[in-house]
């Protein structure tokens, strides 16, 4: 699917490569900037003719792999770094590769080999309560996608504030945790870019995914949604002109879509606590309430969805778990 063309920036190229097997996810957005060598943000995932597409882009600019010196990446999931082996074997040199250090681990070869799927994953589906054929699938689902991403263990760990610079442009990094507890937003002060990763996109309210392995972060109190609230905070103080997402169309009215988003998180606390009201629930129960047409490949991202804005009821004193289980009952307050 096409989508409207990018502003013209000076130092900043849009290269959106069509994701037709990522759901509604519409294009993979990777961002060239410099005037060589260049600086890529993001490289997309690892699929059959993605680096063939990404390099028609780059001479089309009059680059090509080698021109690349360095991959910036927002943060670890298969669709945002899954091409970055690739593309440095076609780069001919060393590129460094940076990520936050919160979710680095994700690229890892001990990571895919996996699959995605851990004794930690295993007891959040029970303690969910969600049907053993239905956990099934899900696990032979993840081990699929982990053929979209070739491992990435040599990553320069990514923090709060660096400063990355070329002929053209200068990015500065702001850690903005909630889609993923080491996501990252960069942003190009003087030419009002955001380029936000997960953190925003325009046609769809980014998914503030709960956090398994709470034991590899450096907050191992971290609750997505509440960190992903706070990053929305953080952001809207920024006053970028144009933010630049990991996926469809670029933003211009960054504010409005911010305050959408909080408008959309108030409005499903209240349908979770409306949906508690004098019984207790497990999760699995309020998640095929409130999306009954979901497919079930999306059913895992909607049940974190749940969780998160659970976690943060219960910080506002609205609803209590009322067993540990599992499965694990909520009730409202």
């Amino acid at each position: 699917m096409s989508i409207k063309a990018f502003p013209e920036i000076d130092g900043v190229r849009a290269l959106a490569i069509p994701l037709p097997d990522f759901g509604d996810l519409l294009t993979s957005n990777i961002y060239m900037l410099g005037t060589g060598p260049v600086t890529l943000v993001d490289t997309g995932p690892k699929y059959p003719g993605a680096l063939d597409a990404l390099g028609r882009m780059l001479r089309a600019a009059g680059f090509d792999f080698p021109d690349v010196e360095r991959i910036i990446l927002t943060h670890g999931h298969i669709d945002h770094f899954g091409l970055a082996v690739q593309i440095v074997e076609a780069a001919g040199h060393p590129v460094s590769c940076h990520m936050h250090r919160d979710d680095s681990w994700r690229a890892t070869s001990e990571y895919l080999a996996g699959g995605f799927w851990n004794d930690e994953v295993m007891d959040f589906v029970h303690m969910a309560n969600l049907p053993e054929p239905l956990i099934e699938s899900m696990r032979r689902r993840s081990d699929f996608f982990k053929h979209f991403a070739d491992p990435l263990d040599d990553i320069v760990p990514l923090d709060e504030g660096e400063v990355f610079s070329g002929e053209g442009f200068r990015l500065e990094t702001v850690h903005t945790p909630g889609h993923s507890p080491g996501s990252c937003c960069l942003f190009e002060r003087a030419k009002g870019v955001l380029f936000t990763g997960d953190h925003i996109i325009r046609h769809i309210t980014p998914n503030p995914i709960m956090e398994t392995r709470r034991s590899l972060l450096s907050d191992p109190d971290y609750q997505s949604l509440r960190a992903y609230e706070g990053s929305l905070d953080k952001v809207d103080r920024l006053g970028a002109r144009f933010a630049f997402s990991g996926h469809g169309e670029y933003i211009d009215d960054l504010k409005g879509l911010i305050a959408n988003y909080r408008h959309r998180h108030e409005r499903r606390k209240k349908q979770i606590c409306e949906a508690l009201a004098g019984e207790r629930r497990h999760i699995y129960s309020l998640t095929r309430e409130l999306f009954p047409d979901l497919p079930e490949h999306e059913i895992f991202l909607a049940v974190s969805e749940i969780f998160s804005h659970l976690e943060v009821l219960v910080n506002e004193g609205r609803v209590e778990r009322a067993q540990e289980g599992p499965p694990a009952l909520f009730r409202a307050v």
